[in-house]
């Protein structure tokens, strides 16, 4: 993930354990074939530092199972021309489904994210587990029907939810917005209904992952992703490695406080960010503003039903030179970078990357965080990170469940199973 690099997966292995060191230099050859486009096998043994004869073992073993393939020779530097190698993203597919509060959004990707398939349906959790459920394998099984000419080549299955979940056992533990959602045995459910492997995790950390694999973390080490819808979480990437915190708890940058007196959070605190910048504070804001009469575009855009209004809504006439949603983004924007810089002083990220709804405020938005992360960060003065926004748009969450299965094929322990079984010598 990112540039973790070879050394990176040595953490807690033992030298003496061969099969997993054997691993190790897969993952090395396979990291190279992902990050140089076409590359000889000298070149991936210089880079590596693993002898010629293994990477030959392991390209071969690469290419049986079609992740890795042969694209013709290279310049010759004096001797044979060498024959070049390069990843072949089309090897496998992955599937992800993204359960929102008001939305299911489910991909068929490539092993480079690239989007085969999708499948967007509006959510109304009000209706109740059972409903939410069929609904999400409806979507499922719709976006797999799009992608029929590969579906036999799919790997797994990942699922981003919000809230807290137990990895290990495949559950949802709790959705704060979801009434009645708990302890959900979710990855179950989608593995007797789709007869794949299925993994689950955080919305916020499912859009780490994929920023980290195909998106605008790529490359780095070190990554906070802050997903900004109706709540706000945030996924860190420590060191190349997902940081999942006791039982999963990390990430809640939403229950943040930022103002002891501030409004009352869902969670029953006072003054979380998540009450005062995510998208129903930015809609009660506009709401109290309309209410009192102010000019503003934002009672057009909703006929003059101001329970109607929305942050969408708020964005748009911001983006339309209204005066008061441009106020409203800005500070909501303010409050974010507060937040922001908070976590950038206790973990000091290589980049910082914002997604979900509220980022598509776009610059406005961007601009006022960015500013006040350069106020407030106390390591901004040595090392300010870049603030972007996600690469993978609406899509970062679905597209991050399906990173988490190339996730889960990539792990040690795994891949040698994903290459057939076989190991290289």
């Amino acid at each position: 993930m990112g540039n973790s690099g070879h050394n990176s997966y040595f953490n807690g292995v033992k030298a003496s354990d061969t099969r997993i060191l054997k691993s190790i230099n897969i993952l090395a050859v396979l990291k190279v074939l992902r990050e140089v486009e076409s590359v000889s096998r000298a070149d991936i043994a210089r880079i590596t530092e693993l002898t010629p004869a293994t990477v030959s073992s392991i390209v071969s073993l690469l290419m049986k199972s079609g992740i890795a393939r042969e694209t013709g020779y290279g310049e010759s530097t004096g001797g044979r021309p060498p024959l070049m190698i390069e990843f072949n993203p089309q090897a496998f597919y992955l599937a992800g489904v993204d359960l929102g509060v008001s939305k299911i959004i489910a991909v068929v990707t490539d092993l480079e994210g690239n989007v085969v398939s999708d499948t967007r349906q509006e959510l109304d959790v009000h209706l109740g587990v059972e409903s939410i459920l069929s609904s999400l394998f409806d979507v499922t099984h719709r976006t797999l029907a799009k992608a029929a000419d590969v579906r036999d080549k799919i790997a797994g299955l990942g699922l981003s939810v919000p809230g807290l979940i137990d990895a290990g056992r495949g559950v949802s533990v709790f959705a704060p917005n979801i009434p009645g959602w708990s302890d959900i045995p979710i990855a179950g459910a989608f593995e007797d209904e789709f007869a794949y492997p299925c993994w689950v995790e955080n919305d916020a950390r499912a859009m780490a992952i994929g920023e980290a694999m195909f998106g605008a973390g790529r490359g780095y080490d070190n990554i906070l992703c802050v997903n900004v819808g109706r709540g706000i979480g945030a996924g860190v990437i420590i060191n190349g490695e997902v940081y999942r915190g006791k039982q999963g708890g990390a990430g809640e940058l939403g229950h943040m406080t930022i103002d002891p007196n501030g409004p009352v959070c869902p969670c029953g605190n006072q003054g979380c960010l998540e009450a005062m910048a995510a998208g129903p504070a930015i809609a009660a804001a506009a709401i109290r503003a309309v209410s009192t009469g102010s000019s503003t575009l934002i009672r057009d855009l909703v006929d003059g039903k101001i329970e109607a209004i929305t942050a969408e809504l708020v964005s748009e006439a911001a983006s339309k030179g209204d005066l008061l949603a441009q106020r409203l983004i800005i500070e909501a924007g303010r409050y974010l970078g507060i937040g922001i810089a908070n976590a950038v002083n206790m973990l000091s990220p290589d980049v910082v990357i914002i997604g979900g709804g509220v980022s598509r405020a776009g610059d406005i938005l961007f601009n006022e965080v960015r500013a006040t992360v350069e106020e407030r960060a106390f390591t901004a003065m040595v090392n300010l990170p870049p603030i972007v926004p996600s690469a993978q748009g609406e899509e970062a969450s679905s597209v991050g469940a399906a990173a988490l299965v190339l996730e889960e094929m990539l792990a040690v322990g795994n891949i040698s199973h994903t290459i057939g079984g076989q190991e290289a010598q």
